[in-house]
């Protein structure tokens, strides 16, 4: 199962998130977890917080579930996100490796705890 949420301002598209849940999670396929498979937010309106809000809004969706933990890929080269995401709580718990091309990348796979979450 796969869930999608969007962010407007005003009749503006501005960005959205995509949570997937059991089989459709794309490397994990555990019980106890959901992925946040995309987050996304329109280059102009990057540098505005809403990025983080997305985030802390698909936490909070995830700590009403009985999952344990919202996990993501990043690619590890992206320092940013990679920054971004250690600032909001998740932590590294793994390597994934996947292709474009014939060019061998490889994805970081982070992972928030949402045993004892408090929303913020």
């Amino acid at each position: 199962h796969s869930s999608f949420y969007f962010v407007y301002q005003g009749n503006d598209l501005v960005g959205y998130l995509k949570l997937n849940v059991n089989e459709a999670q794309s490397d994990l396929k555990g019980e106890d977890s959901i992925e946040l498979e995309r987050i996304y937010v329109v280059q102009e309106f990057q540098g505005k917080g809403i990025g983080k809000e997305m985030l802390a809004y698909a936490k909070r969706l995830a700590a009403k579930t009985t999952k344990t933990f919202l996990w993501l890929g990043v690619w590890e080269r992206n320092k940013g996100a990679i920054k971004f995401y250690e600032q909001n709580g998740f932590s590294k718990f793994g390597m994934h490796p996947y292709y474009v091309g014939k060019d061998k990348q490889m994805d970081w796979l982070m992972r928030f705890d949402l045993i004892n979450f408090n929303e913020e």
